[in-house]
């Protein structure tokens, strides 16, 4: 193969690399885009189940706020999450196009080149010019140097014509792959339409539902307060309760046994951070974890310790792990709670109106332990659910299964 024709095909083979290691990237960035959305459209069909259940009421209350509120956010999520797509999309549209240019190019001089192999395979074979050449060798060895020149000049001619097809199929699926995006790209956005103007319903619904509620904003406003004062004043004995728990984990005398149980244990739970059952099934979390503004109370700055998560009336609250009962207590306003020992790991389930289970008992993954309040006020049927390893607080986002 001449030097100025494989200096080509290597440029191919570089163009077609880079090209899949784009795209490879370009692909998980879209599926993991694709599966937020996924996970935001389950939180939303979650919250709808809930709102439907409060609509029956018919009356506005500070949890259908905050299940609106967390509905909007999905819904603004998946659209920030569409755009993201529609950007990936239009450069790998871009770079298709330019790849195809590039192989229409390429096509066309090894077509050009081929054609004049072949032009000149003809004239020779007209003329004769092969045989005259190899009758004019000097002695067999000159005659055999010819033979394996013709040869190769043959085979040159059979991988031009490879190429030429090879670059051929090449071009044709990137032009169905162009097409591919395309059409993947009207998709979305398509879906961004949609979600746009389900997100303008929304916030008409919220502004609706808001509205409702001015009429008693000054008692709404005070009633908050003094609730957020209680979660305060709760959150302040939790912590207290598992500094507790954590001295008397340390001076505890155990067996090799028993250590290595606990340190087996320990070691599961934090295998499972990002994998843990929500505590009460089709719960959706409304106020979230961290100092951050009250979700509906503007100017009213809480730091929570853990996620407070909606859910229906009565609902069953389940063990996240295995573990063992440390500790039952109740709290005016906020009824009982119940903090559950996992190796190293504590975790706290509060505002329960009913316990299922007592100090000291075993529990197992998904094991029911209590029940929220059967309330017609839905801002009761919250669970205020909180993570510790000993005394070091964390966030129970991370460790939940989305």
């Amino acid at each position: 193969m001449r030097p100025g024709l494989l200096c080509c095909w290597l440029a191919l083979t570089v163009l077609f690399g880079g090209a899949v290691g784009e795209l490879t990237a370009q692909n998980q960035s879209l599926e993991a885009l694709k599966e937020e959305i996924r996970q935001a459209e389950k939180e939303i069909e979650a919250t709808n189940q809930l709102l439907s259940k409060i609509r029956k009421d018919q009356k506005s209350t500070q949890n259908e706020l905050k299940l609106i509120q967390n509905r909007i956010r999905n819904r603004k999520n998946i659209v920030s999450n569409l755009d993201k797509q529609t950007q990936i999309i239009s450069r790998d549209i871009g770079s298709k196009n330019d790849t195809i240019t590039t192989l229409q190019d390429q096509l066309t001089q090894l077509r050009q080149e081929y054609g004049k192999m072949v032009y000149s395979a003809y004239k020779n074979y007209k003329l004769n010019n092969f045989m005259l050449f190899l009758f004019a060798s000097k002695d067999f060895n000159d005659a055999t140097r010819r033979i394996a020149y013709m040869r190769r000049y043959n085979r040159m001619r059979q991988q031009k014509a490879a190429q030429i097809d090879s670059v051929a199929h090449s071009l044709n699926i990137q032009i169905g792959e162009l097409q591919g995006k395309k059409d993947e790209l009207d998709k979305v956005r398509q879906s961004r339409t949609a979600e746009i103007n389900s997100l303008g319903k929304d916030e008409q619904q919220y502004k609706s539902s808001a509205n409702k509620l001015k009429a008693q904003a000054g008692k709404l406003s005070s009633d908050i307060k003094k609730k957020q004062s209680q979660i305060n004043r709760l959150q302040q004995q939790i912590q207290r309760i598992i500094a507790e728990e954590a001295k008397k984990n340390r001076k505890e005398t155990r067996s090799a046994a028993e250590e290595q149980y606990i340190t087996e244990l320990s070691g599961r739970f934090d295998q499972n951070k990002g994998k843990l059952p929500y505590p009460v099934r089709g719960g959706v979390i409304v106020d979230r974890y961290g100092v951050h503004e009250h979700s509906t109370q503007k100017g009213l700055m809480v730091n929570n310790k853990g996620v407070n998560i909606a859910a229906e009336r009565a609902a069953a609250v389940h063990a996240v792990f295995e573990g063992e009962v440390s500790r039952i207590f109740f709290f005016q306003g906020l009824n009982n709670s119940v903090i559950i020992r996992h190796g190293n790991y504590l975790t706290v389930y509060s505002n329960l109106e009913s316990v299922a289970v007592k100090n000291g008992d075993k529990v197992s993954l998904n094991q029911m332990i209590g029940k929220l309040a059967d309330s017609s006020n839905e801002d009761d049927c919250v669970l205020h659910f909180e993570i510790w390893q000993e005394t070091t607080n964390l966030n129970p986002e991370s460790w939940l299964r989305r």
